[in-house]
């Protein structure tokens, strides 16, 4: 069997790429602050949520919403973001890491 079949192009793969609806400035604001990863899927989020919350987080942040719930979920969004981004600072500083 030729192994080429099971291979996806370099084409294939970007049209996977599932981007959030942001600017090109915030993306690169966000990139440049490595706020930014691409999971499993091929979805650009953002660190510790799943691209729907990543979405609504950057909604959020562009429009703060009126309803009380939306915006409890939305702090709750940042929460987990937050934390997560901690964690890889905290793997990337070998000496933090070793503490803990």
């Amino acid at each position: 069997m030729n192994g080429r079949k099971n291979r996806r192009s370099k084409d294939e793969t970007v049209k996977r790429l599932q981007t959030l609806a942001i600017s090109e400035a915030l993306r690169a604001h966000l990139s440049a602050e490595n706020l930014l990863a691409l999971n499993s899927h091929g979805q650009e989020v953002l660190h510790g949520l799943d691209f729907e919350e990543s979405q609504l987080l950057v909604d959020c942040s562009d429009r703060p919403p009126a309803d009380a719930s939306l915006q409890q979920r939305c702090a709750e969004l940042v929460i987990r973001h937050e934390r997560a981004r901690l964690r890889i600072a905290t793997v990337d500083d070998e000496r933090t890491a070793a503490k803990y």
